[in-house]
């Protein structure tokens, strides 16, 4: 092979292998996101706390903001803003343990990372919990395609103590047995 051939066949190369992973591909813009809210519910061991972290898509919680809270103009970069979606999130998310009252989940905050919003809670508890009931209507009284996965981590990442609950149209309290 000529020395003068080697650049034009790799430069061949790369252009039809760039087409090749772009036939057959929607293009990112072209995409459509489903409307969901990824909900982590984790023990911590060493501070005696029952972690919560959902991760909102931050368009979905400015439409939020705008139909439910009736902000005109939600803009989650500003602190106001992720407060009063905070305050939404919170409101529509109950952890129950069985035969007693729903966990008072603390409120610690949110921040904006990326195109998320992510709303933090946690309970203080003398051992994590062996079964729960759960209700989780974030974004669904926005959505009415909207799908919220719950995971739940009560081993520190051990897979035999991972659960998964997932709520879709009129699903309403799921119970989660550790």
């Amino acid at each position: 092979m000529t020395a003068h051939l080697l650049p034009r066949r790799r430069l061949l190369a790369i252009a039809m292998a760039a087409a090749g992973s772009t036939i057959g591909t929607a293009s990112p813009g072209l995409a459509h996101r489903a409307k969901s809210v990824l909900t982590l519910v984790r023990w911590n061991a060493g501070a005696g706390l029952l972690e919560v972290d959902h991760a909102l898509h931050a368009h979905d919680g400015e439409m939020a903001l705008n139909r439910i809270v009736k902000v005109a103009t939600p803009d989650l970069s500003q602190v106001r803003d992720q407060a009063r979606l905070a305050l939404y999130t919170e409101a529509r998310f109950t952890l129950t343990p069985p035969d007693a009252a729903s966990l008072t989940l603390r409120l610690i905050g949110a921040e904006l990372a990326g195109d998320d919003l992510h709303v933090y809670q946690d309970v203080s508890l003398p051992a994590p919990p062996a079964r729960l009931r759960v209700r989780n209507t974030i974004l669904r009284d926005v959505f009415r395609t909207q799908v919220n996965q719950v995971n739940f981590d009560m081993g520190g990442g051990d897979p035999s103590r991972i659960r998964t609950l997932t709520f879709i149209g009129a699903d309403t309290d799921k119970d989660v047995i550790f």
